[in-house]
């Protein structure tokens, strides 16, 4: 049976979602895939025009940007020593 918490133990501080070092960068990448999602999908049908394999370059070229960001990001992260331990 798990042991209730102590109250004189502090509650660990959480975060905003928005405060973590790879929120801005991810949501591009999601959103970037999710439109190369739907576009292949009418894409590979065969009814798909030239608009569709534009829209797929397209969510390619900001999946890749996020991408690099997130790459970017994750440096400076490391290099300012932010690395925390997981908590449960």
């Amino acid at each position: 049976m798990p042991e209730p918490h102590s109250s004189d133990s502090p509650a660990p501080a959480s975060r905003s979602l928005d405060a973590r070092w790879w929120w801005s960068s991810s949501l591009p990448v999601i959103v970037g895939l999710v439109v190369i999602g739907y576009q292949v999908s009418a894409f590979a049908d065969g009814a798909g025009t030239w608009a569709n394999g534009a829209m797929i370059a397209l969510g390619g070229a900001v999946a890749l940007w996020g991408l690099t960001g997130l790459r970017k990001d994750y440096a400076a992260h490391r290099a300012a020593g932010q690395d925390e331990p997981p908590t449960s």
